[in-house]
């Protein structure tokens, strides 16, 4: 990456705040001619030296061990990764919130399910340049990409990361189209930190709070044909916090077109107690399992 004009990180430290208002990450960014500052723009590899202190800007390479700017570990030992590449502006994503503040998500490592991992801030724009009021380690799928900051009803600060998780095209089979699933990943933000959390549907063990928002099916009938079952989710926090799901079922003969067995349209209440999002069963487990049932 080509570098730009030469930029400080300097320690705001004109007035000390009290500690509840310091950002997480206390730098700033300024440049020689604070043009980065002035047009709030920063070149995608300041992006990734800022976010992940001890990237290589003239090569796009993280460090062996990367942080995020509060010095916390990215990584667990527990995740086999792909080999390591050069990062390029692609694998940075961007959202805003509903104040204005910047959401941005820098990929420093890659996994053989169309997931990556990296540093994911909060940050705002001030007088004297960047700073940072929330940081955090997001592992979500990759393609097509959407940040966005939600609030829970009370109030409580939401990242959702939604994605395709796309495997790597030389794992794809020759000839053959690959669906990719679209997912949605919840991280709430607590004093600054952008924290993983699990989720619990019903009876069913907690698991990392990584939704798929989409699902197919495809049962063989007798007598020839398949079965069709489709789902489609979505995360509303507009009132209450629910998850919607639209199931649509079809019965399909061979070369012919497919005919609506039954639509279904489910809401089920989403409470976050702790770092736990607790919901009912999935009517779409329910349902393969119906389907399923000799």
């Amino acid at each position: 990456m080509p570098r730009p004009a030469p930029l400080l990180l300097a320690l705001a430290a004109c007035h000390p705040a009290p500690a509840r208002d310091l950002p997480i990450c206390p730098v700033l960014v300024t440049a020689a001619r604070a043009t980065e500052a002035d047009s709030r723009v920063l070149p995608p590899d300041l992006w990734f030296a800022l976010l992940a202190p001890g990237f290589e800007r003239s090569t796009g390479t993280p460090a062996s061990d990367p942080r995020d700017c509060s010095q916390r570990p990215l990584l667990t030992a527990d995740e086999p990764t792909l080999p390591a590449r050069s990062r390029t502006p692609d694998d940075l994503s961007f959202g805003t919130s509903s104040d204005g503040a910047l959401l941005v998500w820098a990929r420093l490592v890659d996994y053989p399910d169309g997931s990556a991992r990296g540093p994911v801030v909060l940050a705002r724009w001030v007088a004297q340049g960047l700073e940072i009021r929330g940081v955090g380690s997001l592992r979500a799928p990759t393609r097509r990409v959407r940040l966005h900051l939600e609030r829970l009803a009370d109030g409580h600060p939401l990242l959702i990361a939604e994605g395709e998780s796309c495997p790597p095209s030389t794992t794809w089979p020759s000839g053959q189209a690959v669906t990719c699933a679209r997912e949605a990943v919840l991280l709430p933000l607590v004093d600054q930190r952008f924290l993983a959390a699990d989720i619990i549907e019903g009876r069913e063990p907690p698991r990392p709070a990584r939704l798929r928002l989409d699902d197919r099916r495809e049962l063989p009938r007798p007598g020839g044909g398949v079965r069709r079952i489709e789902v489609r989710r979505r995360i509303d926090l507009r009132g209450p916090p629910a998850l919607h799901a639209a199931i649509r079922i079809r019965d399909c003969s061979p070369g012919a077109a497919c005919d609506d067995h039954l639509t279904l349209v489910d809401a089920r209440p989403l409470e976050l107690s702790g770092l736990t999002f607790v919901t009912a069963e999935d009517p779409w487990q329910q349902l393969l399992a119906q389907q399923t049932r000799p």
